[in-house]
């Protein structure tokens, strides 16, 4: 056990390049019906390890206090939901549990991992090439399975879940923006590539969050080049853009992702007879119905007892009812508040607040590498509020924890 601790750094990039085969893997067997996932196996085993390296390995006393406080809230959760719903919701609630928990022990982790090592930012570029290639390959040939089970279009690869994979290319790409230092006919193909498979699995989020990030980037570009009074290099960087916005104004009918905002809208106004209220436009379109489901959800916090209300009322609401629900609301910080209660909710976010504290704190100068760095950091939390599923879901929250602790300990290997 010693040697693997020693070697833990390795042992989690082979963790990492696992992720996409695991994703692939789950969309798969679901997609035929199976249940049961390697992926949440393997993921629950290298939690375990990642608690036993913080115990025995790190041995910070702040992290094993932390820990114990983690371990007494599991506990009382798995207590009050026995009390509460009885024992057979207990293995759902603590699945649920534990996929929720998962990212602050991989937090946790990733920082002591990171404090005296480098990540070398090329892994990530690998990564996300693979990723790409899982949903390109199958889309091209029409193997590819479906982003929506009815009305919508889109086709998401072998994945099982469009927005985790829009999420991850989401939020990985201003990272690989800083690996970047030349144009070449390998990145021209690359970046086809990732037009094509944000266009084309139908979803909002990948799409805004490439307009977001290239758009950020040229104009600190421009607004170094005024500063430089450098004019003849602004145009070498916005004709390019203009092709771009030309071509993407001419594609875009064409794609799922304009498709699927047509189809949104008129479901809208035919529902409303023809005219759409704001706060059902902002519920529907924004948040597909995420508000609704909040207020459901607030509703059974509110009927709940004082220990649940501080504890939380767990996944499944008004159990052994006639409106017993398993939806969760896909909002992340009102997902944690409503199932893990005031103290769970403290619990979950006192690390996260605590590095993200302190990487604004260690942000000196608003150079390209921290523009883009702090430009992915803002995407996750933006992303945890109109998605959803980015700090509670293993698939994702990986890409965070990592982001996080290189960052927050400024261990991130540029390309050469």
């Amino acid at each position: 056990m010693k040697k693997v601790l020693n070697n833990f750094d390795k042992i989690f990039l082979i963790f990492l390049y696992l992720q996409p085969v695991l994703d692939v893997s789950s969309g798969v067997l679901l997609h035929f019906g199976y249940e049961i996932t390697i992926s949440s196996a393997i993921r629950t085993l290298f939690m375990g390890l990642c608690v036993i390296y913080l115990i025995f390995y790190v041995k910070n006393k702040k992290i094993n206090l932390y820990l114990l406080s983690l371990s007494v809230y599991f506990v009382i959760f798995s207590g009050i939901t026995i009390v509460s719903k009885g024992f057979d919701p207990l293995l759902y609630e603590v699945k649920n549990l534990l996929t929720t928990y998962y990212f602050v022990i991989l937090l946790l982790t990733l920082v002591m991992l990171y404090k005296n090592k480098t990540f070398d930012v090329k892994n990530l570029f690998i990564l996300y090439c693979i990723y790409l290639l899982f949903v390109f390959i199958p889309n091209i040939l029409g193997i590819g399975f479906d982003s929506y089970w009815q009305s919508k279009e889109g086709a998401v690869g072998w994945f099982l879940s469009a927005n985790v994979v829009g999420s991850i290319l989401s939020i990985l790409l201003p990272i690989l923006i800083i690996y970047i230092k030349k144009i070449n006919f390998k990145l021209i193909i690359i970046f086809l590539i990732n037009l094509y498979v944000i266009l084309s699995i139908g979803t909002k989020v990948p799409v805004l969050a490439f307009i977001i990030i290239i758009s950020v980037n040229v104009l600190y570009y421009v607004i170094c080049l005024l500063i430089k009074k450098e004019y003849k290099k602004i145009s070498i960087i916005l004709i390019p853009a203009v092709i771009l916005i030309t071509s993407a104004i001419i594609i875009l009918p064409k794609t799922s992702f304009y498709k699927n905002i047509i189809i949104h809208i008129n479901y809208l106004e035919e529902k409303s007879n023809g005219k759409i209220e704001p706060e059902t436009f902002i519920d529907h379109f924004i948040f597909s119905q995420r508000l609704t489901f909040e207020k459901n959800t607030r509703k059974a916090y509110k009927e709940a007892n004082l220990l649940q209300k501080v504890f939380g009322i767990g996944y499944i609401e008004n159990y052994a009812t006639d409106n017993v629900s398993f939806k969760t609301i896909e909002i992340d910080y009102f997902d944690v508040f409503y199932r893990h209660g005031i103290v769970g909710f403290i619990l979950f976010f006192i690390p996260i607040i605590y590095v993200v504290i302190s990487i604004i704190k260690n942000v000196k100068t608003l150079n390209h590498k921290n523009l883009n760095l702090l430009l992915s950091i803002t995407l996750i939390f933006i992303l945890a509020l109109f998605q959803g599923h980015i700090l509670v879901t293993p698939a994702n929250s990986i890409y965070v924890a990592l982001i996080l602790s290189i960052v927050y300990n400024n261990s991130l290997k540029e390309a050469c």
